[in-house]
């Protein structure tokens, strides 16, 4: 099933950028576009087959907001939806109907869920993460742990059925717990020895669980990821390193990103008041209603060894960010530097760096992605 989608509010996701569009979101264990998937496929099973097949027409006829997330209530919806009858909740759009079609009024829904901010990536990863088991599995082909032997070296706490475990998945010489969620290991991930993981996790195909690290759930870590030190309720959303110690909380890092060694973040103000996360629209830092919110890092940022972040530290794309002391808690799209001292990273410099990093990985820095960046870059500075 191929699904269209379409923006209304960047700023709403900010600093996360334009590779997080259009339905590639990582949602738990799967994309955005994914999940729709999930959600109508198994809404279509139980329905009557005309109505399942009203479904899959309306689907295939329009454009879906890719901050909305599904739900058997979203289905519902659009099932009773007229053709041609555009869907809003409030000012908000959530389904329009391709151009060939014949417009018609529109209709309200009083209720929606939508992604208003990069936090509820790591609020909501275990409830998705275990919504999403069996679609995770089938995808994968993967098998669970209480269907194939494990090497003995390896320690698993809890249930084994919660323990899935995709081709060339491996485990050594560590522990993991799915009494709290299950974990879900994609293919040619790695967990390495002395790793101590507690459910639930989402690791991505071909990334990798560092030597004696720690990793408490809800977590998602998205493919090619190298993760080691301390991790707790965060999300990496693809392609980025965090390959030393140091404690990532409650966080959300972009693609293409990297912590230098010993990078630490707070993710709880000392006075256990509410975090306030900086507003690019307001141009301030508003009440986000979380006790716990670390680091929300944009693609293709990096932090040097020692970097500290304070709670609710919010960093645009394209930075690179070094040392010591706390850094500001909102520091700008394609910054250089640390503390008081900042300048702008040169636009050439920031694509020849892009370059080498996605080369690491086998990616290849496509035009039409350095034309986005481009007007990122022009947008931002």
């Amino acid at each position: 099933m191929d699904l269209t989608f379409f923006n209304d509010d960047s700023s709403c996701m900010y600093p996360l950028g334009v590779a997080h569009s259009n339905g590639n979101v990582l949602i738990g264990a799967l994309t955005l576009a994914e999940y729709w998937v999930m959600v109508a496929s198994d809404a279509i099973n139980k329905e009557q087959q005309d109505n399942s097949q009203n479904v899959l027409t309306l689907l295939q006829s329009g454009e879906l907001n890719d901050r909305w997330l599904p739900t058997v209530r979203s289905l519902k919806v659009l099932q009773e939806l007229p053709v041609g009858a555009d869907l809003y909740f409030g000012d908000v759009p959530l389904f329009r109907w391709n151009a060939v079609t014949s417009k018609g009024e529109s209709q309200l829904v009083t209720d929606a869920e939508l992604l208003n901010s990069p936090s509820q990536l790591f609020a909501h990863a275990g409830d998705w993460i275990t919504k999403q088991i069996e679609t995770v599995e089938q995808k994968w082909g993967a098998r669970r742990a209480s269907q194939t032997p494990l090497p003995d070296h390896v320690k698993v706490i809890g249930p084994l059925d919660q323990l899935i475990i995709a081709p060339g998945a491996k485990a050594n010489a560590c522990t993991i717990n799915t009494e709290t969620g299950p974990v879900l290991l994609g293919p040619d991930s790695e967990i390495q020895e002395g790793s101590n993981i507690r459910g639930p996790l989402y690791l991505g195909a071909n990334s990798v669980i560092k030597m004696g690290s720690k990793i408490y759930g809800p977590t998602s870590i998205g493919d090619q990821c190298r993760i080691g030190g301390e991790v707790s309720n965060s999300v990496f959303l693809g392609y980025a390193n965090k390959g030393h110690d140091g404690f990532v909380g409650n966080s959300v890092i972009g693609h293409w990103c990297n912590l230098g060694a010993a990078t630490n973040t707070s993710n709880l103000k000392s006075n256990y008041s509410f975090v306030r996360l900086w507003n690019p629209n307001t141009e301030q830092f508003d009440e986000s209603g979380l006790q716990f919110c670390g680091l929300i890092m944009g693609d293709h940022s990096k932090s040097g060894i020692n970097t500290m972040f304070n709670t609710g530290s919010i960093v645009g794309a394209g930075c690179n960010v070094f040392g010591s002391g706390f850094q500001p808690k909102h520091i700008p799209p394609f910054s250089w530097g640390g503390g008081t001292e900042w300048q702008t990273h040169a636009f050439d410099k920031f694509i020849q760096t892009a370059r080498v990093v996605m080369a690491r990985r086998g990616r290849k820095l496509l035009d039409s992605e350095i034309e986005q960046w481009k007007a990122e870059f022009d947008r931002r500075t």
